[in-house]
């Protein structure tokens, strides 16, 4: 009876079903996502972060810290990371940009692509510079050109197009400049008072290893003012990152779907209004009102489940 009766009003129900099932489907597909996002942190953080370990410090490595990280089992990479105007002598253009300049073979994990293919392989075979492609379309540069950086001018020779760890949002800001860590005092930037960071990239051989050496020799490390990094920490930040994200994107879809079932529940409620009139032939015809509630009890339930189902 239900069934039949739902006939003449199937258009009305079908829109009331949409609400839930879109309310419904938001709420999956936003979980879904969270944890695609989980797994993919848990895939990718040891090549996001480029290392088994990374310290950072805004001083240089004394020499009893040098030591250390010499006597630990492990391959590492240093750098040297700051801000500073760059200028494009040919095009007579200055724009702020992020200078690293490296030494050794990181990334451990990844890598860092360029244009051409060999470009940051070659970076240390000269005052070479690698850039950000955002910085070759503004200034129209070429592999060739030169870019002055403080005081040492810098060959051209290649565009990065991506790196670990690295975002296009912080590039459009102040976007990245390679260079050999071994030219970095021709520049003239590095005195005292500059804000510069000081970065060592491990790669070790085991996870007990790095364990081992972060166990005898974090308290050290903490009191140099050196900041520690591990994969795990990565997976972690990131995790605790999305997972807010998620949580607030939840929340939103709860609250629509919150008001999308006050707004069925309002339609359900002029829906069974209308029918009065039909409840009444109902009576009249011998129906008790218990059979008649439940008709349009199963009316609503159904809906409700259908709904639910196809969310």
């Amino acid at each position: 009876m239900a069934w039949r009766d739902s006939r003449r009003n199937r258009g009305r129900l079908i829109l009331f079903m949409s609400a839930i099932v879109l309310g419904i489907a938001a709420l999956v597909a936003i979980n879904t996502f969270g944890a695609n996002l989980r797994h993919d942190i848990e895939d990718e953080a040891k090549t996001l972060l480029g290392a088994d370990l990374r310290l950072e410090s805004n001083f240089p490595a004394a020499d009893s810290i040098r030591d250390l990280f010499d006597s630990w089992p492990a391959t590492y990479s240093e750098a040297v990371y700051f801000v500073s105007m760059v200028l494009a002598p040919e095009q007579g253009a200055t724009r702020l940009a992020q200078v690293r300049a490296m030494v050794g073979d990181y990334p451990f994990y990844g890598q860092i692509k360029t244009t051409p293919a060999d470009a940051y392989s070659r970076l240390n075979d000269g005052p070479y510079a690698l850039v950000e492609r955002s910085l070759m379309l503004q200034f129209d540069l070429h592999p060739g050109d030169s870019l002055k950086i403080g005081e040492a001018y810098f060959e051209l020779i290649g565009q990065m197009d991506s790196s670990p760890g690295r975002s296009g949002i912080s590039g459009s800001v102040a976007p990245v400049v390679y260079i050999p860590l071994r030219y970095l005092e021709q520049t003239g930037l590095i005195q005292v008072g500059s804000r510069v960071d000081y970065l060592y990239f491990f790669a070790f051989p085991s996870p007990d290893s790095l364990q081992l050496a972060l166990d005898a020799s974090g308290d050290l490390l903490a009191e140099a003012g050196w900041n520690s990094e591990t994969v795990a920490d990565r997976k972690e930040g990131l995790g605790n990152a999305f997972d807010n994200l998620t949580g607030f994107l939840n929340l939103v879809a709860f609250i629509a779907l919150l008001l999308g079932c006050i707004g069925v529940a309002s339609s359900v409620h002029i829906y069974l209004r209308d029918k009065v009139s039909t409840i009444a032939m109902l009576r009249c015809l011998g129906a008790s009102g218990r059979q008649a509630f439940r008709i349009y009890l199963w009316q609503v339930f159904l809906l409700g489940l259908a709904g639910g189902i196809a969310g």
